[in-house]
């Protein structure tokens, strides 16, 4: 979606995923359309997805007027990184080696789709791949059941897992589950932007600004949860360039020491309807100029 103000143009986007907590295509579309009918930038839709890319378009709008990174609107004036260090999102052993030659300290690997024998193995084959001094992270997508997170994440032990996240479903399973692991877990999936406080036991929060509601309302959220003491680690949502861009502006504006976040996924696309910033050595550098360039033949397909 589009936002004009004279001759700038602010980005924003919705995407409700089938399967997404809480996603509906429909109510998104009736949000934004209810929304654009009478236009107020003081009230923003209260259907999540849609309040997401309104929140992200005004965000660029006034990042434009500013001439200023959407990173540094959201800063409100304090330093923001010029850069955002990510993890590698591998599939086996033989991307995760690679992901390690072009730079990458970090690599994710998602598990919970196969046996978990097979897991077991290919988790070890990562580990080897990459070495001791790189970090490994899971993903599991809620695809264990309590009796099986517990005994896979005491397995998993032995391989130095920097965290796993979503083993189970829901953010009580999660606090109950981390209770139990020796690795740590993050929650991902099961995170609500309202949620004051999350729960003690879980040492990781995985941030997708775009599914939260978008960029201020995750960036918000983050600093909550950063000065309760979680790690928070800002990823995209499946996100297009622009919902990218969002997250990386996200990351980059957290206060605190420099934290891995999670890929940028320009890969998953046949083609995306403007770019993403390049990725060198593991690290994406951010443009000193706010506005994207957006294909708008392409938007409109």
């Amino acid at each position: 979606m589009q936002i004009f103000d004279g001759g700038l143009s602010g980005w924003g986007e919705a995407m409700p995923l089938p399967g997404w907590p809480g996603a509906d295509l429909s109510a998104t579309r009736r949000a934004l359309e209810a929304w654009a009918a009478g236009p107020e930038s003081s009230i923003l839709p209260g259907e999540r997805f849609a309040h997401g890319a309104v929140e992200l378009a005004l965000l660029d709008l006034e990042a434009q007027r500013a001439g200023r990174r959407q990173s540094e609107v959201l800063a409100a004036g304090r330093p923001v990184s010029g850069s955002v260090e990510l993890n590698a999102l591998v599939s086996d052993a033989h991307g995760a080696a690679a992901a390690v030659v072009d730079g990458y300290r970090t690599v994710k690997l998602k598990v919970g789709a196969s046996d978990l024998d097979e897991e077991m193995a290919a988790v070890a084959a990562v580990r080897g791949a990459i070495g001791t001094a790189a970090r490994l992270r899971l993903d599991a997508n809620g695809a264990w059941t309590m009796a099986q997170a517990v005994t896979v994440l005491t397995q998993l032990e032995q391989y130095d897992i920097e965290y796993v996240e979503e083993p189970v479903v829901g953010i009580e399973a999660l606090a109950k589950i981390a209770e139990q692991s020796p690795v740590p877990v993050a929650v991902d999936d099961s995170l609500s932007a309202a949620q004051d406080q999350v729960p003690e036991a879980i040492a990781v929060v995985v941030v997708k600004p775009m599914a939260l509601g978008g960029p201020r309302t995750a960036y918000a959220a983050a600093r909550r949860w950063t000065d309760q003491g979680r790690k928070v680690v800002v990823t995209n949502y499946l996100d297009s360039a622009i919902g990218q861009h969002a997250a990386l502006s996200v990351a980059a504006a957290l206060p605190g020491p420099p934290q891995v976040h999670g890929a940028v996924t320009p890969g998953l696309f046949t083609r995306d309807i403007a770019e993403t910033p390049p990725v060198a050595e593991g690290c994406c550098l951010l443009s000193p100029q706010s506005p994207i360039a957006v294909d708008l033949n392409l938007s409109e397909q």
